[in-house]
């Protein structure tokens, strides 16, 4: 029974041992690994999807401000509306070269005097300051800087919402003659965010500084309109209209979702890359669940081992001890048919008899008999024969008497 305790007591430990350092190293690696994933994505992956994308956005803008400038210094223009804008033909021309030379959805100009708005087709209308769709062209009459970029419907491509660039155009002495300019369809827009959502598995949203939707990949549901109305991005909804970009970190459907920011000013309208590491942490999950498994498998061989090999060792152990107690018994049987007289024995120098451990003395043979196991039996030496009895020996040598 001893034997056993101690067996199962060392069978217990020896799993206890393998149970933690096993489980406590695995959990060590799998929330380093979700901790260094996570670092990863808020500080370089989502960054950088966001300045990809920012970087395309300011491509196609700086471009379209760069042919709006160069419409508004071109001599050809200036010199038509000072001419007295005679002869249509030449700047719907005009228009339409612009148009088609740089890949453009749309090519302007609104002239001050005449409010005529020409366009690659001819005249699309007259501007008027109490029509709402016309507001743009007398906020750009008194703005400061001299462009503005403005995303509206554009009526001469069936309202389709499009990112218009409005620069002013002046005269030789500085005088404002009217608005030209080129715009860049938002579908362009969509259709690059639609590429990086599938390309890094990430949601992108444009939106503007009251939180409005403007624009989202077209995988995306288009139910919300406001991300104060958006389940997860909600909670954080005001922190990101008054940063100017970072990097958020909320719930979405019980899943870890990331989200960064970035205020674009050509725009005023802030872009978001938004990103959940469900299958980040599906493949980390996996690859604990399948440690633990091969933990198990492993644990359950190393134990199997120990008992085979524990069970052995036993085995021979107890042969052994059999053969000790039997070898013990043997040498204890043999030691008490055996006793040996040791140590100095007082013994008188005449009698012979012996001093025993009380102080008595006794006969010889008495102290021997009592002190081992041999016994005695009396007889007489020649010698002492002949001193006791040398006469009657005699007598027998020769022959007895004579009568």
């Amino acid at each position: 029974m001893p034997e056993n305790r101690r067996k199962k007591r060392m069978i217990f430990l020896l799993v206890l041992i393998l149970v933690v350092g096993f489980v406590s190293t695995s959990l060590l690696s799998y929330f380093l690994a979700r901790s260094s994933l996570r670092r990863e994505i808020t500080t370089g992956a989502l960054p950088l999807t966001s300045d990809n994308v920012y970087s395309e956005v300011q491509r196609d803008l700086i471009q379209t401000v760069f042919i709006s400038s160069l419409m508004a210094q071109d001599t050809f223009l200036r010199d038509w509306v000072i001419g007295g804008e005679r002869d249509t033909d030449r700047i719907t021309k005009y228009l339409r070269t612009i148009k088609d030379k740089y890949d453009t959805v749309t090519s302007f100009f609104v002239s001050e005097s005449t409010r005529n708005y020409y366009y690659a087709d001819g005249i699309l209308k007259s501007v008027d300051p109490e029509e709402e769709r016309d507001v743009w062209f007398f906020r750009v009459r008194t703005m400061e800087p001299d462009y503005e970029i403005n995303v509206d419907p554009d009526m001469a491509n069936r309202d389709t919402m499009t990112i218009f660039i409005n620069h002013k155009v002046y005269d030789y002495e500085g005088r404002f003659i009217g608005a030209s300019g080129v715009g860049l369809t938002v579908g362009s827009l969509a259709e690059l965010m639609d590429y990086y959502s599938d390309k890094y598995n990430r949601n992108v949203y444009f939106i503007d500084d009251a939180g409005t939707v403007m624009l989202l990949s077209t995988r995306l549901p288009e139910s919300a309109r406001n991300i104060r109305e958006m389940e997860g991005m909600s909670s954080v909804a005001d922190s990101i209209l008054a940063s100017d970009g970072d990097t958020f970190a909320y719930d979405l459907n019980g899943k870890n979702a990331y989200l960064n920011t970035r205020y674009i000013p050509e725009l005023q309208w802030y872009l978001l890359v938004e990103q959940t590491v469900e299958g980040s942490d599906y493949a980390l999950n996996r690859a604990l669940f399948i440690n633990l498994i091969l933990f198990a498998v492993i644990t359950t061989v190393i134990i199997l081992i120990t008992i085979v090999t524990v069970n052995a060792y036993q085995k021979v152990a107890l042969r052994q001890r059999s053969e000790l107690e039997d070898k013990n018994e043997k040498i204890e049987e043999a030691l008490t048919e055996v006793k040996q007289l040791s140590g100095l024995l007082p013994i008188c120098a005449s009698c012979k008899k012996i001093r025993d451990d009380r102080g008595y003395w006794q006969q010889i043979e008495f102290y021997i008999r009592d002190h081992s196991d041999a016994d005695f039996s009396h007889g007489i030496c020649p010698d002492c024969a002949r001193k006791l009895y040398g006469d009657i020996i005699d007598h027998k040598e020769g022959g007895g008497d004579d009568g």
